[in-house]
Parts: structure tokens; C-alpha cells; sequence
């Protein structure tokens, strides 16, 4: 029986047995550590068909959504239970860099013990529900309505939405525990939440149809970090305020004070380097090459381009060890900061992490 038929496949995953041959091709596995339909799903799956057009013809290119424990189940399996044999890559996001560099203790995997394959700098937007009669962020902050926003775990990326309500002075109720950005964005659609936010690639291809239905309102985007650590408008999204607009526009003055350089930190961890793709840093340097020289030829291929400008966003993508270089300048916090957030964290969501140590 030939080993690309599905159910083979998904019981070859499960039981961590990587290296799966359907005849004379092998098996090359992308792990998106959440469901299908969230931003890094969409994200590797957009990659992935370029990654294979440029990979040895044995190879055969698959993404495999290894759910669990608010996106770290992903990792851990990854670590644990998949061969450095370079022929199973790992999809990370901030949900799984964040709760990493908090030393949260569910978390299995390193990023230390990775190598980068490719990667590239993602925005994330905040929406409400139209029903709320929402327009502006301005409007949000003013709001005395029931705001419930509905996300996966507040150690995950979810901490930029939840840090941006606590700086915005926006009292939400939080409900989280969604097993992935697509249900969160369903929670949405179906009247459980009325806010909510997507990454750029999931934002592009579901949530932007819903605005142009008259379902939805965008409200304000994260930003990005420019070359000077400072917080800028996201050019992908050049009609919506960033959040340092929405701090003035809610509060009237310039942020400041060790809240907005947690924040700023979060938005470096979880979006500056928010999609990564990586191997084992111990596979042999033959095929780490080799997936570095696609990754290359994959990301500057102009229909991989146009396509990416559609699909996730005009970001630019990174390779090899630009992708560790980038990750290393999200682990610049202060440890203020990383106390700041940690203690948001506990007195906010029960939420216990050690002494940072990193």
C-alpha cells in the first residue's frame, strides 16, 4: 500500500515516523503548529507548492496542521518526535516565540537547537463585528457597550490584541481557548464575540471579504517595527491607524512608560520575525543547504511574489540565517519589561510563568 494515501500519512504523523517514501519520492513534512485557515497556515501553504517546484524531484512536499496547547503541541512534536533527518520543517508564529522566550513550561521545543529556513515580518489587524456599530478605533475607546473578544491563549499571540485593549484603556471580556485563529474568526461571524484579530494572511483571504459584505469593521492594525525600534503604521494596511495612532487618538499624548515597551516587544517577538520556517540545527548540512537554496529561489520567484503580495501581504521575506538573526533581535527585552508583562499575565489571566531567566 503506498504511503501517500491519507490515512497513512496522517497515522505516519501521529506515531512521529518521518522519512515516508511513496515509491521512489519521499516525504518532506511542513508542521503548522494550528489549524487550517489561520495566518500561518495560510502562510505555509501559499510557501509550500514554490518550495517543491524548487526541491529535488524525489521530494514531495505536505503540510500537516499538528494542533494542541494553544499552538505549542506543534513545537513540542516537532522537537520530541520528528528525526533531524532535514526532512521535517516546523512553521512558527509569535504564538509559539512568545510562550518561548516567557520559558513557559509546556514549551518542549528550542529555538536555540533550530535552524532558519525562511521567514518574513506579518501584521495582524483588530475587527469588530459590524453589529456593534463600531467604526474607529476612536469609537472602540469610547465604547460602553459589551466588548468580548475571543482568542486562543493570552502566552501567545494573543497578547498583542489583549496588550493593545489594556493600553487603549478598552475593558474587554476575554474568552479564551479557541483551537485556532479560524475558530475565533467563526466565534465572530456567529455572535459569540464581537472582536477579534487576524494576521495578515488570514485577515487578506477571510477576513477582508467579510468587510466588504458590510460584516465586519476593521479597526486599527499592530504596527511594525521600523529599522529604529520605533512603532510605525503597517504599510499593507496604510487606511488603518497603527497603534501608536490609536494610543493618541484614545489617549491624547505619545505612549510612553514600561506598558508600551512590553509592548513594543511583543510586537517585535510576534510579528518582526512572525513567520518562520525551520529545520533541526543538527539535520545533515547537505539537505539544510538544499532547503535554503529553494527557500532562495522560491522567495524571489516573481509568481511566488505576486501571488504573496495577495495572499499574506507585501512583506519582505528572509532566508538562511537572516531568519536566526531576526529572531535574535526579538529576544531583546529588558527584564523590566519581561517582569511587566509577566505580572499583566498572572494578575490578568491566572496565568503562572517562572522568574524570566532569559
Amino acid at each position: 500500500m503506498r504511503c501517500a494515501l491519507r490515512i497513512l500519512v496522517m497515522l505516519l504523523s501521529v506515531w512521529g515516523i518521518s522519512g515516508c517514501t511513496d515509491g521512489n519520492r519521499q516525504v518532506l513534512e511542513i508542521i503548522v503548529p494550528v489549524g487550517e485557515g489561520g495566518g500561518s497556515d495560510q502562510w505555509a501553504r501559499a510557501l509550500a507548492p514554490y518550495l517543491q517546484r524548487y526541491l529535488d524531484n524525489s521530494l514531495t512536499v505536505q503540510v500537516v496542521n499538528i494542533t494542541g496547547a494553544a499552538g505549542v503541541q506543534g513545537g513540542n512534536v516537532f522537537a520530541l518526535r520528528r528525526k533531524p533527518d532535514g526532512r521535517t520543517l516546523f512553521v512558527s508564529s509569535g504564538s509559539q516565540v512568545l510562550p518561548w522566550l516567557l520559558g513557559e513550561p509546556a514549551v518542549r521545543y528550542d529555538f536555540e537547537n533550530m535552524r532558519g529556513i525562511a521567514g518574513s515580518p506579518v501584521g495582524g489587524v483588530v475587527y469588530a463585528s459590524a453589529d456593534l456599530g463600531i467604526r474607529s478605533v476612536e469609537e472602540l475607546c469610547a465604547s460602553d457597550q459589551t466588548l468580548i473578544y475571543g482568542g486562543i491563549s493570552p502566552t501567545g499571540l494573543d497578547m498583542a490584541p489583549l496588550l493593545s485593549f489594556e493600553l487603549l484603556g478598552v475593558e474587554v471580556i476575554d474568552i479564551l481557548g479557541y483551537a485556532g485563529k479560524g475558530a475565533a474568526r467563526v466565534a465572530l461571524e456567529q455572535g459569540e464575540t464581537n472582536l477579534d484579530y487576524q494576521t495578515s494572511p488570514a485577515y487578506l483571504a477571510n477576513v477582508l471579504p467579510l468587510v466588504e459584505e458590510g460584516r465586519a469593521v476593521p479597526l486599527f492594525s499592530f504596527g511594525l517595527i521600523d529599522g529604529d525600534g520605533q512603532v510605525i503604521d503597517d504599510p499593507v494596511f496604510p487606511d488603518l491607524p497603527g497603534m501608536r495612532k490609536a494610543y493618541r487618538a484614545c489617549r491624547g499624548h505619545e505612549p510612553s512608560g514600561v506598558a508600551w515597551e512590553a509592548y513594543r516587544a511583543v510586537l517585535m517577538a510576534g510579528f518582526a520575525a512572525q513567520k518562520g520556517l525551520w529545520v533541526h540545527a543538527n539535520a545533515p548540512e547537505d539537505r539544510v543547504q538544499e532547503l535554503i537554496t529553494a527557500a532562495e529561489k522560491a522567495t524571489g520567484d516573481p509568481e511566488f511574489l505576486e501571488r504573496a503580495s495577495r495572499l499574506i501581504g507585501g512583506y519582505d521575506f528572509y532566508v538562511g540565517d537572516n531568519v536566526d538573526a531576526a529572531l535574535a533581535e526579538t529576544a531583546r527585552i529588558s527584564l523590566e519589561a519581561r517582569r511587566w508583562l509577566i505580572e499583566f499575565l498572572e494578575h490578568g489571566f491566572d496565568v503562572a510563568l517562572p522568574e524570566p531567566v532569559r
